[in-house]
């Protein structure tokens, strides 16, 4: 195999050489093959293979003409048939003639649509044919039955070949398009992975972060006046910190697993949110909660995205307006449940809360951004801002299951 494509490659490379050696080696072929076949041949029944002028002029004519297939195979079928008509009238058998309308009607049905080969081999065949009749050879090289029939089967086999080189190109096109599809889906799929994992950071750290960053202030502030207070303060650091890094370690175990060693674990609900609350409260938030009993039930998309909701705004009012009286209501609206999270304006800020915020509460935006990409993607909607009084509204509409609708 690999030696037959290293002889057919350099052909390929270069078409023109590949015509101009077959042209070269048909007309060799057809003026010694005959000058070396016995003389005993040569007279046997009505086909003769004495060599004449004509045969080996229509004979260097042919195989000149092939050597152009290639590249002009319109006027290499016309040649050839002209050169296969002077034969059929001149009475010449013995020449490259008949074989080279064959291979001119085969060169040129592989390079045009089925329908114009189609054409040509009708008119080759009655043009040839015709003239066969007409001179009266009804037998022989010439002969009308063999020369319909070589035509229609070049042009047959020529038509058969193009039809599955089209296939292998649509086959070759089609896995193309193929690997382009799956490289873009590998793409957008680590892009959405890359996001989805920003997020789950973001939301299981972020709240632990400013705990820390709050309670480390405090007892900074207190650590000489009022050591017990800031030792309350430092233990909330160290229970945050531990939460932190248990968290991290979670995310970054799902990281580093395959797919058959994944957590089954279910992701937190609102199921969850009266140890939520104890947390912020336990760090000195004000929080109230006004949440219907039974607790409705959410499609678990919508109630991840509703617990995670709670905890990135009730971060923020760390962040932002710590000591600001928040309430967290859950209510149902026709088929879908509301979760808002308010707080007041802040509180005038201590000496330990502005030394906090002289470190910075820059802001990202990326909380709000995540909340609102976990409300859309639980086919919810989301809206927050500031409100009349000075505070800042959070307020979720997220699909409720569809067994507690």
């Amino acid at each position: 195999m690999d030696l037959g494509r290293s002889v057919v490659e350099p052909f390929r490379r270069h078409p023109a050489v590949g015509s101009a050696l077959l042209g070269l080696v048909l007309i060799s072929a057809f003026v010694v093959i005959p000058l070396l076949a016995p003389v005993a041949m040569a007279g046997r029944g009505d086909f003769d293979l004495e060599l004449t002028a004509p045969d080996v002029a229509l004979t260097v004519v042919s195989g000149l003409i092939l050597t152009q297939l290639r590249r002009w195979p319109e006027a290499c079928l016309v040649l050839t048939t002209v050169a296969g008509l002077v034969s059929i009238f001149g009475g010449w058998q013995v020449n490259l003639a008949p074989l080279a309308v064959t291979i001119a009607i085969f060169g040129y049905a592989l390079r045009r649509p089925r329908r114009s080969a189609v054409k040509a081999a009708v008119v080759t065949s009655l043009v040839l044919g015709g003239a066969a009749v007409g001179a009266g050879l009804w037998r022989g090289e010439w002969g009308r039955e063999s020369l319909v029939l070589w035509l229609w089967t070049a042009t047959a086999v020529a038509i058969a070949a193009q039809s599955r080189r089209a296939a292998m190109d649509d086959l070759e096109d089609r896995a193309r398009r193929a690997e382009e599809s799956r490289e873009e889906t590998a793409r957008r799929r680590v892009a959405e992975d890359r996001v989805r994992i920003a997020r789950e950071l973001h939301d299981v750290i972020a709240h632990h972060v400013a705990v820390i960053s709050v309670q480390s202030g405090v007892a900074d502030h207190l650590i000489e006046r009022d050591p017990e207070s800031a030792h309350a303060a430092l233990h909330h650091v160290r229970t945050s910190a531990r939460s932190v890094l248990t968290e991290l370690q979670s995310v970054l175990g799902v990281l580093r697993q395959d797919e058959s060693a994944l957590p089954t674990a279910p992701a937190p609900g609102l199921s969850g949110l009266d140890g939520l609350v104890a947390s912020f409260r336990s760090i000195g938030a004000q929080i109230e909660v006004h949440v219907p009993v039974p607790m409705p039930a959410l499609a678990r998309a919508a109630d991840v995205a509703a617990s995670r909701l709670v905890q990135e705004a009730m971060t923020n009012v760390q962040k932002h307006a710590a000591g600001a009286l928040t309430t967290i209501t859950i209510r149902t609206c026709d088929d879908d449940a509301e979760i808002a999270v308010t707080n007041g304006a802040p509180p005038r800020p201590s000496a330990a809360e502005r030394s906090s915020e002289a470190e910075g509460w820059a802001g990202s935006g990326l909380g709000l951004i995540g909340m609102r990409e976990r409300v859309l993607a639980a086919g919810g909607t989301l809206e927050t801002g500031p409100t009349p009084d000075g505070g800042f509204r959070v307020a979720a509409r997220l699909p409720l299951d569809r067994e507690d609708r």
